[in-house]
């Protein structure tokens, strides 16, 4: 595959680990981005209790100046570090204080044919980030353990039943100081803790995608398998994570993907460590990373939700019953 950077350092480490930790961003430029979120507000329907992204709001006018007011500052810095990756819609990423703020082990969304390029995601620290607030874990050399093909209603974690141990023994913290990067491929594992302070964490995130590359949002049929659609950029500025579970239009389709799931096994686990493609270490615990309860992620209620957390993994969005009438509501509008 080509290379995602222009700086030749940065890449080695990029294909090595899935992730690289750059600096970006001077003092003024990161308050300028502080003042784009603070100017603008919270997002519309943040409950304020969790690990949450402008994305999540169903207010498209808000997430467009979002977008605009950080790129305005960022774009620029991307198209001189990367080499010919185009900018996705941006966001900012706020950690609420409190226990419901972690984020559990999980790759992000598959945005091209990873077969054929790489896309990424550059999360940028608009604060020192650190143990007490929710840095950002990164597990090296994760996107080379297992293939997989991420979209929406898609195959289960390949890492199901691992998680545990990923998390304690096969990761590293990265803290950043205000204005450093990470530049992660999305198919990194990562995570973080909750936010253990009295102030939120904020960051700003770029998604990134070659610019020879088709835009792609994959999605899961009730049949097992996985359906390929063609997107452009307002696809993320047009929905939010509860409008995903209708896939696009049907004339967007490429087509069903062919691809055979994999899982990943404890002894295949133990053969990466051998084989150096992994890191191991003394067991850290520092508590599960996802809330023993369900919540809203509109209203913060754990009242009328009856599903099941997964303490490890992932992080499920769900709305109680009466959000989810409010939501299906503006979605028709």
């Amino acid at each position: 595959m080509r290379p995602t950077f222009v700086n030749a350092e940065w890449q080695e480490a990029f294909e090595r680990d899935g992730y690289v930790k750059i600096p970006c961003l001077d003092q003024d430029q990161v308050q300028e981005l502080r003042d784009v979120y603070y100017g603008l507000g919270k997002a519309p329907g943040d409950p304020e209790r969790a690990c949450i992204s402008t994305f999540h709001t169903y207010d498209a006018d808000y997430k467009q100046k979002i977008s605009d007011g950080v790129h305005g500052v960022l774009k620029p810095y991307c198209d001189e570090i990367f080499d010919d990756y185009k900018c996705l819609p941006a966001n900012f990423l706020t950690k609420w204080p409190g226990g419901m703020s972690g984020f559990g082990l999980h790759q992000d969304l598959a945005l091209v044919d990873e077969t054929k390029f790489t896309s990424a995601e550059i999360w940028v620290a608009l604060e020192d980030t650190h143990e007490d607030n929710g840095q950002l874990w990164m597990v090296p050399g994760s996107h080379k353990w297992v293939p997989t093909l991420r979209g929406i209603h898609s195959f289960r974690s390949p890492f199901y039943g691992l998680e545990q141990r990923i998390v304690q023994r096969h990761a590293k913290p990265e803290p950043l100081k205000a204005g450093e990067a990470i530049v992660f491929n999305h198919a990194t594992l990562h995570f973080s803790y909750p936010n253990r302070t009295d102030k939120e964490r904020l960051v700003a995130i770029i998604d990134l995608i070659p610019n020879d590359a088709q835009h792609i949002h994959y999605f899961g049929l009730p049949d097992g398998s996985i359906e390929a659609f063609e997107i452009g950029e307002e696809f993320w500025v047009d929905n939010n994570p509860f409008t995903l579970g209708t896939p696009p239009p049907a004339a967007q389709s490429l087509g069903i993907c062919e691809f055979e799931f994999q899982a990943l096994t404890e002894e295949r686990l133990d053969e990466l460590v051998a084989e150096g493609k992994a890191i191991d270490h003394d067991a850290e615990r520092h508590g599960a990373l996802n809330p023993g309860k369900a919540w809203c992620h509109r209203c913060g209620t754990t009242e009328g939700i009856d599903e099941s957390t997964d303490r490890w993994l992932g992080n499920v969005t769900l709305l109680c019953p009466a959000c989810a009438e409010k939501e299906a509501e503006l979605a028709a509008v």
